[in-house]
Parts: structure tokens; sequence; C-alpha cells
């Protein structure tokens, strides 16, 4: 797809991958709205910042419409790319957290996709980005709520992909390994491995799958750092 001069809409744009993919499509001239629950420490005359807890289902609608009032092009790029995780054990687990945990990193997509599907049907073109995780291919001790939000993002998916493709929409996950982002700081008890994957190596290769060309279809990949190490 080219990029200049279309609208990208990127979920979770404060921090980590987000940043750094809001960072690169405003280098392909791209138009850029970025949603978060914190601001966004960009300043750039293509970029919008729109406050927004993705897991709100009308707080994500309310987003949507002002993105419609102020910009007067199509959403042909959506990066589903919030996300949220606990470290506990499964039984301790509060169901309140687990809840919150499956709204912002499961139901958002949802909420999202569903806002910018008709725009990419009418263009015949489009791209939809989700971001999962390693951990949604193997479950990790302490980390079940997160691994199932993981596993659930490549099912969907897989679904959308078979839904849309006919439309000419694109749908891709994406697999990290471990990101060195700031989604470890509140995690109590996690050790995170070093020699890590940095954010912007994601966002450029996510930024490669954007610029495919038309009949090229990237359905899944994964990413992992080549030699992390242990802490301690």
């Amino acid at each position: 797809m080219k990029l200049n001069n279309k609208l990208a809409v990127v979920t979770g744009s404060s921090k980590g991958i987000g940043l750094a993919l809001c960072e690169l499509l405003l280098e392909k001239s791209m138009v850029v709205v970025g949603l978060s629950r914190t601001p966004t420490q960009i300043q750039h005359p293509s970029f919008i910042h729109l406050f927004c807890d993705v897991g709100d289902e009308n707080q994500v609608n309310h987003a949507f419409n002002e993105i419609k009032k102020q910009i007067n092009l199509p959403i042909q790029v959506l990066i589903n790319n919030a996300g949220i995780g606990i470290f506990s054990k499964f039984e301790e687990t509060p169901a309140e957290e687990w809840r919150k945990i499956y709204d912002v990193n499961v139901h958002s997509i949802l909420y999202c996709s569903k806002a910018v599907i008709p725009d990419m049907k009418f263009c015949k073109e489009g791209h939809i980005i989700n971001i999962s995780s390693i951990a949604g291919k193997s479950g990790i001790e302490n980390f079940s709520a997160y691994c199932g939000t993981k596993f659930a993002v490549r099912g969907i998916s897989e679904a959308m992909f078979k839904e849309l493709r006919e439309y000419g929409i694109k749908v891709s996950c994406i697999l990290p390994g471990s990101v060195n982002t700031n989604f470890f700081d509140n995690l109590s008890g996690f050790v995170k491995n070093t020699d890590i994957l940095e954010a912007k190596e994601v966002a450029k290769v996510i930024l490669s799958l954007l610029e495919t060309e038309p009949n090229f279809l990237p359905t899944e990949l994964e990413i992992r750092p080549l030699r992390p190490k242990k802490r301690g």
C-alpha cells in the first residue's frame, strides 16, 4: 500500500511500539491519530492525539466520531496495539483485573475494527494490524490472563483475515517476543530478559508489512530477539 497522505489510527500510542509506529508513519507522510489513556508526546502537524480507553466501547465510539469530524479522510490503516498485563498466580488473579485485561487486549479489537472496516470496504483497500505476542503461542506461568488474551488475538485475527480479504482488506497478526517498553514497569515480581527487542525494530517490521504490494497478504509474523539473556 502507498502510505503517503493516508490516515492511520494507532492504539496505545503513548509508549513503546505504538509511539515508535506513530513516528515512523509520520515519516512516511501519513496522517496519524494516536489513541491512548496518557498523552502521546509527538508534536507534528499531521498528528492528532485523542484520549481514549480502548477497552471502553463508548469511549472508542466517541473517539472515532471525533476523527471523522476533524479529518476528511477515510481510515485505511489501523494498528490495534494497546495492551496491558498482570503477573499473578491464576487463582489469585482478581476477576476485575482479569476482565480489564480482556477489555483492553481483546474487546478493543472489536470496538476499533468495527469503526474502520466500513471505510476500508468503501476504498477496497486497508490494513488492520493486531498485536499479539509470543505469549499467544505458549502459556507462561503466573501470566495466564495475558496469555489468554494473546491466544484470543491470534484466533480473532485469522477469522478476520478470512472474512475481509475479498474486500481488499489485509489483516495481519504480529507476535513479538519481549520488547523493551514500559509494559513491564508495573508487573511486580516479573523479571524480564536483557538484550530484548527494541520497539523501533518491531515498528519497522510492521511498516514493511504495510508497504507490501496489494496482492501480498502477510497473515501472521513471529518476531524474537536472537539471544536474549536472563537477568540474575
